[in-house]
């Protein structure tokens, strides 16, 4: 009965010994080779998706950055008579939070800030340019930039009166052509809120761009439907 007993402990000793060295033996290279098919497959589906809401996300900052500072170029609106003048020094006093750059070339925001346009590298940067709409000198519009981190540049244009040709600092300049600024292909004529972007903007995230094409600048309803120029 002893002499059995032991045999079968050596036996279940053999087995446990056998069972180890099988599981040391670790994966063959085919195995391999599937768990690293596996997992190629999901990186080439994960990566586009995740590029592609990345770059959403860096859009969709630069547009709420540009909401919130049209919001306060309105309350400064009302509150210096219905007008835009000097809007980009009282929107640098008011919201610090943005490093605000004038478009007309002269930069109100902070000494260290060293040039008049929104690059993808300077962070919460709005550039705002104040135009005229139904007459020269009337003040009545702004037209603010930012520009995501994807490199396209994103525009809001607000208009308090209805546009219509003015010969210089409009938002429809004689100097570039009665049809330069559109909406949906016609000629932008109800004042409103308007938006747009430049895709592949490099250096150029200025709000007085949008004043210079002579082909025509689109825009949209929202920020959905802006125009690509």
């Amino acid at each position: 009965m002893l002499h059995l007993a032991l045999r079968r402990l050596r036996e279940s000793k053999t087995a446990e010994l056998e069972g180890e060295g099988s599981a040391e033996a670790g994966f063959t290279l085919i195995e391999l080779m599937v768990v690293l098919l596996i997992i190629a497959i999901l990186l080439a589906i994960a990566i586009p998706t995740f590029l592609g809401v990345t770059s959403s996300a860096n859009d969709r900052a630069a547009q709420s950055n540009l909401t919130n500072a049209l919001t306060e170029a309105t309350a400064q609106y009302q509150s210096s008579g219905q007008s835009y003048s000097g809007i980009s020094a009282l929107l640098s006093s008011s919201a610090p939070e943005y490093l605000w750059a004038s478009g007309s070339g002269t930069n109100t925001s902070t000494a260290s800030y060293p040039t008049d346009t929104c690059t993808t590298t300077i962070p919460n940067c709005v550039n705002v340019d104040q135009t005229d709409s139904a007459t020269s000198g009337d003040n009545q519009g702004v037209v603010l930039a930012a520009m995501s981190k994807t490199g396209t540049c994103w525009y809001v244009a607000q208009l308090q009166s209805n546009p219509a040709v003015v010969a210089t600092t409009g938002f429809i300049e004689a100097s570039t052509a009665a049809g330069s600024q559109l909406l949906s292909g016609s000629l932008i004529t109800k004042a409103g809120t308007y938006y747009a972007k430049k895709q592949s903007a490099g250096n150029n995230c200025n709000a007085l761009y949008i004043e210079t094409p002579t082909g025509g600048f689109n825009w949209g309803s929202s920020f959905a439907s802006a125009g690509s120029n």
